[in-house]
């Protein structure tokens, strides 16, 4: 009756679920309904398409609406509006205006990584997310939606990696088939049960540069898996790397795999579309910093504690090493049993074994086959500069660096489940997806709780 009487008057009481508090939690989730709606409406209006025109399209279709739909929900709290941080909707809308800075201060700019050079502000990010909102910002404006922009790619990606597990299966040395319900398992395990969910569902630049990456390094591995062009393989992963710069440094372990396939000589075509895109970034570089290898990362407005870091050590040395070794593997949650989610994340990240325990399947991957070799050098080669980095990720509730190789070290758990869910490879996806809600429950309790 007390509870009631709270509620009419308009001051229901603190009751939380899993450390959101409730009332704010299913506001949230009536308000975003109507999107969601929109959503699942629309994906069954594709598939039902697809089921009359190109039937093998139906399953991820399926995927990518039931993913955005889950996405969705776990994002209610910030679905409805722009992220704090829209560096991409602003650098879009300096494109379409013809310039490469931008035309007024932006929100928020004593914080959140803009850039201030010359009296000039600017988004030093590489402008492949921007590229890909050029259409959205053009109908919406400034006003644009990140979020929501983010969530939908998101659910695209886990579509695709649906679609990469046959050509892994086809790739390997002893050829195997996914059963169904493995296929599927895994799909979900990369899609909820790893750092990929939590990016997705939040927005902002940091996470939409690295949603947007693995949309390109996942065509990247459909391509070297399937028809193995050098010149789309070329594509894909320049445009990843304008996203993300690391992921370029994996192209001496994929073109060592396609050369299982082609002679070297006939790889050479993929470097086209490679030193293209260089010479288009050096001129945008040119434009905005006066010197075209200037990424503008040392004009940006940085927090003091990162600055000081800087100013010591430089963006990249040995020094930040461990803490970022420690950060990506070994690094534990606190056990609360009195605070919920239970398991609680500080905003340095978590160790990799233990928010995708899933990844430890990738051990039993055949490891004398060129394709698990490559798909090792490839995850190593990318995560260099990632663990050399002035930054850990922060705020992060399990280590988001990693998804800049992520793709490849799930091939390699694909390679291990040779396309079958036993006992244990299932535990341990369940495990992930477990893992993987606790990691967005944190994540929404560290940056709006």
């Amino acid at each position: 009756r007390l509870w009631a009487i709270r509620v009419m008057a308009g001051s229901p009481p603190r009751r939380t679920l899993l450390g959101v508090p409730v009332f704010e939690l299913f506001g949230a989730i009536h308000a975003a309904l109507p999107l969601l709606a929109w959503i699942a409406l629309a994906g069954a209006l594709l598939s039902g398409l697809a089921a009359w025109l190109r039937p093998r399209l139906l399953a991820p279709l399926a995927i990518f609406t039931v993913t955005a739909v889950l996405y969705g929900l776990s994002a209610s709290l910030v679905i409805q509006e722009q992220s704090d941080a829209p560096h991409y909707v602003y650098l879009a809308d300096a494109f379409l205006h013809g310039r490469v800075t931008l035309a007024e201060r932006p929100p928020h700019f004593e914080e959140n990584d803009w850039t201030l050079y010359q009296g000039q502000w600017s988004v030093s990010f590489p402008p492949a997310p921007a590229l890909l909102m050029l259409p959205f910002v053009a109908l919406f404006g400034l006003a644009f939606n990140d979020v929501l922009f983010t969530l939908l790619l998101g659910a695209l990606n886990v579509a695709l990696f649906y679609q990469l597990l046959p050509r892994v299966g086809q790739r390997a040395e002893k050829p195997f088939t996914f059963s169904p319900g493995a296929r599927l398992a895994l799909t979900g395990a990369f899609g909820l049960g790893a750092p990929h969910w939590w990016l997705a569902a939040n927005g902002q630049v940091w996470f939409t540069a690295q949603i947007v990456a693995t949309t390109f390094l996942l065509l990247t591995l459909l391509e070297l898996l399937g028809p193995g062009r050098p010149l789309w393989i070329g594509r894909w992963l320049a445009l990843a790397a304008l996203a993300r710069p690391p992921i370029l440094l994996a192209l001496p372990a994929l073109a060592w795999l396609l050369a299982q396939r082609r002679p070297w000589k006939a790889l050479w075509p993929g470097l086209v579309p490679l030193g293209v895109t260089g010479l288009l970034m050096g001129a945008y570089n040119l434009a905005r910093y006066g010197n075209p290898l200037d990424l503008g990362y040392g004009h940006m407005e940085l927090e003091q504690l990162l600055a000081r870091r800087v100013q010591a050590h430089g963006q990249f040395s040995l020094v930040y090493l461990r803490e970022n070794l420690a950060n990506a593997f070994t690094k534990l949650p606190a056990w609360q049993p009195r605070r919920p989610p239970w398991l609680i994340m500080d905003g340095w990240g978590l160790s990799l074994p233990l928010s995708a325990p899933v990844l430890l399947v990738g051990l039993l991957a055949p490891w004398r086959e060129r394709l698990a070799q490559a798909m090792l050098l490839a995850a190593l080669l990318v995560a260099i500069p990632n663990l050399l980095y002035y930054n850990t990720g922060y705020l992060q509730s399990s280590y988001r660096y990693a998804l800049d190789f992520l793709p490849f070290l799930f091939v390699l758990v694909a390679l291990g489940m040779r396309g079958r869910l036993s006992w244990w490879s299932a535990g341990l996806i369940l495990l992930s997806i477990v893992m993987g809600l606790l990691a967005q429950l944190n994540f929404i309790l560290l940056a709006f709780g």
